[in-house]
């Protein structure tokens, strides 16, 4: 479990969060965002309650999680589709030039992509409606030398349009590369 933690997020930086494999970060983005429950303590996002304000917040995060439970029998193009219109967009928005950005297929089957290009699909959809609030786990996990550094151009644009940007790794250079400030779990 995760005891004692506190930490500060400020809005439009990037925050790296650090540590190895099985310290808790997983565990503590789970617990931001309500989807499990912790057993005393409490979290602010955004100004609100994970639990009480849900909902609302669920509509201002972009959450990459660190190994995406993807439809695989749709394609690309269909679960983006279907993720935009449950988010109330009209169509893919900037999900289809993000794809073009990380050479992304979004006419094949999730299920017959590599883990590459399945971590670039899961990326996208965090991304597609442009939240004030992203939240990703691992997200760099699979990806080749020149999809990170465009995801890390992703990132700086998100940080640039004053979005904030909550990053888990265990890999100390890519978090010194791209955040503003880091916070270290053991």
């Amino acid at each position: 479990g995760v005891i004692d933690l506190d930490l500060e997020v400020y809005p439009g930086e990037v925050f790296g969060y650090l540590g190895p494999n099985g310290a808790g970060k997983t565990t503590t983005i789970r617990l931001l965002l309500d989807l499990i429950r912790p057993s005393r303590g409490r979290a602010v996002m955004l100004g609100g309650d994970p639990r009480a304000d849900g909902p609302r917040l669920r509509r201002e995060i972009g959450y990459l999680a660190g190994d995406p439970a993807l439809y695989r029998k749709m394609t690309g193009r269909q679960l983006l589709s279907y993720l935009g219109h449950l988010r109330g967009m009209d169509g893919l928005g900037p999900a289809e030039q993000m794809a073009g950005r990380l050479d992304l297929d979004l006419e094949r089957p999730i299920g017959d992509l590599s883990r590459g290009n399945r971590q670039k699909v899961a990326l996208v959809q965090a991304l597609m409606h442009s939240p004030r609030l992203l939240v990703l786990d691992e997200p760099t996990a699979g990806l080749d030398p020149l999809m990170q550094r465009e995801f890390y151009r992703l990132v700086a644009e998100a940080k640039a349009e004053g979005r904030t940007v909550f990053l888990s790794s265990h890999v100390l250079s890519e978090v010194e590369r791209i955040a503003d400030r880091v916070g270290i779990v053991r």
